[in-house]
């Protein structure tokens, strides 16, 4: 070795044992040593020391032997000990050096040993081997020895560790293989393993498709300690065979090969439009049909069970062929001694295409019987020298004639088609003496109407209001009430905002503050109205008040309510033609009845409710996720004359227009279990599409006339992902146990019914609501939502393993589970410590940026039970029913304050200036653009007045103070002045 001093220990060895024998011989004598060899071997006295142990383990592969070192300081020389006995020194290898950094002497020893030395060998523990370091001998005469031989102590040998020495090996056959297995899509498998056995202990890998699956890169897969693959959710790409495989330092296995075969179950597609009747007269049918494409149906997966064809009855008008009436009498006879008479083609006349009469509809013959030939014989000898232009006038007039009666005839069927259109988009006016025929609604055409035609409609004066919005009605009534002045919200400033961003009080410090959850609800899906039934009328006559009628009532209750309906979940009400407005309180749920709905002199009554059990809720896509309540109107006999306008709070984030929205009702019996179908596809509306969804930024409005069950889900569209608003809510006993403390986190969806549901939870078990509310957006693509508790204060700890939980994606996007939450357990270490705080972080993997805190402070020492005003911060006024009969369902009723802003007066000067189309467009297209309702404006077009409607939405949807002033100076805008005029002539100019 370089820059060391190295020699052979033999003769050091021989020179020290010489001189131990001669100091022995001396000793026996009483010689006194008088040797000057002190300081010749200056460690004599110190105990060796090893620098370097044998392994533990040593492993023989095959016939590679091993080789076994050690390394001492203050040895003299180092042996090896392998099984219980001292291995001869021809089979050592040692050497030594001067060590530069301590000068002191360092043996080095090694040993070989081969694979017939471990098989000869039988014990029981297996084949080990040890270092003995001999400690260097003192020379006679010297003051150690004399030290060493006065204390009676000699250097004693040092044995090291034991380094055990096995042969390596690995069986051929898997104790366990793969088998092959088949799993659904999106569903977690297990495929089975144990490896061959083998010393040492062989490691499992696994192979798809030959290829060497790496588990820190893929993260859908997982290898347990025992060497089973584990697929958290089964994916097609995942399909495929897959082998288990083991090595060690012997060798390297791979089992058989199993397939893993990924199935998808075939779901249908959605219904397509009804074909049309396939009967040009009377009765028929129209079809529609559906695929089981929605998926279809994958590598042995289950097929779509029901019917692929539905089929409805239809009636077509059968066209009537116009026939002549009688003959007219004969008129007075003429100079030309001609007389004439007339009929006309309306016995009956052409309908719905028919053929018009045919033949002339003007007969001539000659009057005189033939007496006055003579005299025209005269008159023609009398002019005999112009014979020629007297038949030119006769023929000339006689053309004249017939084009005069083509022409009246063209007049007439012109104007029979352009009626016939005109009732059909526009409703028509009717008097009293029309036939039964003609009082029929209109039909529908298939055919998208003509939104540029410039016909205006005729507007019927009548002294009778029946109920029309477009009927004059007299101006001695008042067509507006007074309004209060409008000032401008805080509330206002949010309307623009991406997320609901609310105004929130500061945190409180502990669990005694309380504090209103509802402060946090943004305006547009406002319910903190103390009333939830508003009623209006234009006159102070009996129609415009609601009785609750206790029988009636008592009625509806036992044979057409929903019986999995939660009474804190029903508003009820009797409405009557002057309409109204039912909301359920704390929900942000209402149903706006337009005036006109009901039936003059009817008084119906009408339920809104929610359902929040599940089993209710709409079976969707894997890829769906339910963005609102489950919400029905009913009963479900209700007869409508026109649209109600149904506005409930939805969770879509609308920053990006990356949602595919639609629409699912119910028409099962609530009975039975709803039967759910996709009603709407936003932006794939067609003329036949039964109703309109209006989607603004918070809220919801869909326009119907049926009632119903419904909901609203949502996916991403293609190349998009969709964001929906969670809301985190923490709740905690208000008297928890000296030891242990839980706090549960909801996580919910952003709208006021998911979160009042778990406040009437939470407050049935006493508990108190920790922090204010909180959203946080959540994203599609599969990342899961991690909560995690931090900055725990002293004397508390968390008593689960890890800080930490996790919760799958699916089982939020799907919206299907009811009070989704996570708890934490909390255990009081240090009773002196009565203070909590903590920090609770949720954040939703792959996207930090989107990270939440809920601060949680608690003063255990303060004892309290939760506020009241805490839980139901709001406390109306109910009056219930004018009977006292206890069962009667409590209706919130405040009928000084009015719900429409329009009166019936208004809407029909507005419907009279804005429904006529014009050339400049500045009608009630313009109005739907600029109130933002034109995503389908065929809709309104279909309708008898689209003005009419429009209005009616915009009721809904505005309820703001301002919403009246807006509407005015739209119409400015429009260049509609005269529309304008209407509403300042009953408010003022001031507008």
């Amino acid at each position: 070795m370089k820059g060391y001093y190295k020699h052979s220990c033999a003769p050091v060895i021989i020179f020290a044992t010489t001189l131990y024998y001669i100091q022995g011989v001396v000793s026996t004598a009483n010689t006194t040593p008088s040797s000057n060899l002190d300081g010749l071997l200056p460690h004599a006295n110190k105990m060796p020391r090893f620098h370097t142990n044998p392994k533990e383990k040593y492993y023989i592969v095959k016939n590679k032997p091993v080789t076994i070192m050690c390394e001492a300081e203050n040895a003299a020389h180092v042996t090896f000990k392998c099984a219980g006995r001292s291995m001869p020194g021809n089979r050592l290898k040692t050497e030594d050096y001067i060590s530069p950094e301590t000068g002191q002497k360092i043996v080095i020893s090694s040993i070989v040993i081969r694979r017939s030395d471990v098989e000869a060998y039988f014990g029981m523990e297996g084949y080990w081997c040890e270092c003995v370091a001999h400690p260097e001998i003192p020379l006679p005469g010297s003051r150690s020895n004399s030290r060493s031989m006065s204390s009676s102590h000699v250097p004693s040998a040092v044995t090291s560790s034991r380094g055990f020495v096995d042969i390596a090996y690995l069986r051929k056959d898997f104790v366990q293989e793969p088998i092959s297995t088949s799993t659904e899509m999106e569903s977690a498998v297990q495929l089975h393993c144990q490896p061959p056995l083998g010393n040492p202990t062989p490691q499992v890998f696994w192979l798809k498709n030959g290829k060497k699956i790496n588990i820190k890169y893929e993260s859908n897969f997982l290898i347990t300690s025992e060497g089973n693959l584990i697929v958290h959710q089964a994916r097609l790409s995942d399909q495929g065979n897959y082998s288990c495989g083991a090595f060690n330092l012997a060798s390297k296995r791979t089992s058989t090969s199993a397939m893993l075969t990924v199935y998808v179950n075939g779901d249908w597609s959605t219904w397509s439009q009804w074909t049309t009747c396939n009967s040009r007269c009377g009765t028929g049918h129209q079809r529609r049909l559906r695929t089981c494409t929605n998926p279809t149906a994958l590598n042995g997966g289950r097929q779509c069970s029901g019917e692929t064809t539905q089929k409805l009855p239809c009636t077509t008008v059968c066209p009537v062929k116009g026939q002549w009436s009688t003959w007219s009498s004969w008129s007075t006879c003429g100079q030309d001694c001609e007389h004439l008479r007339r009929r006309k083609c309306n016995n009956p006349a052409p309908q719905n295409g028919g053929e018009f009469c045919k033949g002339l509809d003007v007969d001539n013959s000659n009057c005189t019987r033939g007496l006055c030939r003579d005299g025209l014989h005269a008159l023609a000898s009398i002019d005999d020298s112009e014979p020629s232009q007297t038949a030119l006038i006769y023929a000339g007039i006689g053309i004249a004639v017939l084009v005069i009666i083509v022409i009246i005839i063209i007049i007439i069927v012109v104007t029979i088609k352009r009626r016939s259109k005109r009732r059909h988009i526009y409703g028509g006016d009717h008097s009293e003496t029309d036939s039964e025929d003609d009082k029929k609604p209109p039909q529908i055409s298939s055919v998208p109407p003509d939104l540029t035609r410039t016909i205006s409609p005729s507007y019927k004066v009548s002294k009778n209001n029946n109920g029309s919005s477009c009927h004059y009605v007299p101006e001695k009534t008042p067509m507006l009430p007074p309004l209060p002045n409008y000032t401008k919200t805080t509330e206002d400033l949010h309307q623009n905002n991406t997320y609901h961003v609310y105004e929130c009080k500061d945190i409180p410090t502990n669990s005694n503050s309380t504090y209103n959850v509802y402060e946090q609800i943004p305006h547009d899906c406002d319910c903190e109205n103390k009333d939830s039934l508003k009623s209006f009328g234009t006159s102070s006559q009996a129609d415009s008040v609601y009785e609750s009628g206790t029988s009636d009532r008592h009625s509806l209750r036992s044979s057409q309510l929903p019986n999995n309906v939660d009474t804190e979940c029903l508003a009820i009400a009797n409405m009557t033609h002057t309409g109204g407005q039912i909301t359920l309180p704390y929900s942000g749920v209402s149903l706006t009845v337009p005036e006109g709905a009901i039936a003059k002199g009817k008084q119906v009554e009408i339920f809104v409710a929610i359902y929040r059990d599940g089993k209710d809720r709409p079976k969707i896509t894997d890829k769906q996720t339910l963005i609102s309540p489950v919400i029905v109107v009913g009963p479900q006999d209700l007869q409508l004359s026109k649209e109600v306008i149904l506005s409930f709070c939805h969770c879509a984030s609308m920053k990006t227009a990356a949602w595919k929205v639609s629409v699912y009702s119910s028409d099962t019996p609530y009975q039975e279990t709803p039967h759910w179908q996709k009603t709407v596809i936003l932006g794939h509306e067609t003329i036949n599409t039964p109703m309109y969804c209006q989607l603004d930024m918070h809220k919801c409005h869909v326009m119907m006339q049926q009632a119903s069950r419904m909901a609203l889900a949502g996916e991403s569209l293609t190349g998009g992902s969709a964001v929906k608003i969670l809301r985190l809510a923490a709740f905690a006993p208000s008297s928890p146990t000296a030891i242990d403390f839980s706090i549960r986190v909801y996580i919910l969806e952003d709208t006021q019914d998911a979160l009042q549901g778990v406040i009437q939870l939470e407050s049935k078990l006493g508990t108190m609501l920790l922090d204010k509310p909180k959203q946080i957006p959540f994203q599609d693509g599969g990342n899961s939502l991690c909560l995690t508790i931090e900055d725990l204060s002293p004397g508390w700890r968390s008593k689960l393993t890890a800080n930490y939980q996790e919760i799958p994606f699916h089982h939020i996007w799907s919206g299907n589970q009811n009070h989704l939450h996570c708890s934490f357990a909390i255990e009081h270490i240090d009773r002196a410590m009565s203070m909590l705080n903590c920090k609770i972080g949720v954040y939703q993997k792959a996207i930090l940026s989107n990270r939440q805190v809920l601060q949680i402070k608690c003063n255990l020492s303060k004892k309290s039970s939760p506020s009241p005003n805490q839980m139901s911060p709001y406390q109306s006024t109910a009056i219930s029913s004018r009977s006292n009969n206890s069962s009667s369902s409590v209706v919130l009723l405040d009928p000084s304050q009015k719900v429409f802003r329009l009166s019936s007066q208004i809407k029909h000067s507005l419907c009279k200036y804005l429904d006529p189309p014009n050339a400049t467009g500045n009608d009630w297209r313009m109005l739907c653009k600029s109130l933002n309702m034109d995503r389908y404006m065929n809709y309104f077009a279909t309708k008898p007045s689209p003005t009419e409607s429009i209005l009616d939405l915009w009721e809904a949807r505005h309820r703001d103070n301002g919403s009246l002033t807006e509407l005015t100076n739209i119409l400015r805008t429009m260049g509609r002045n005269d529309a304008a005029k209407v509403i300042e002539n009953v408010i003022g100019p001031w507008l």
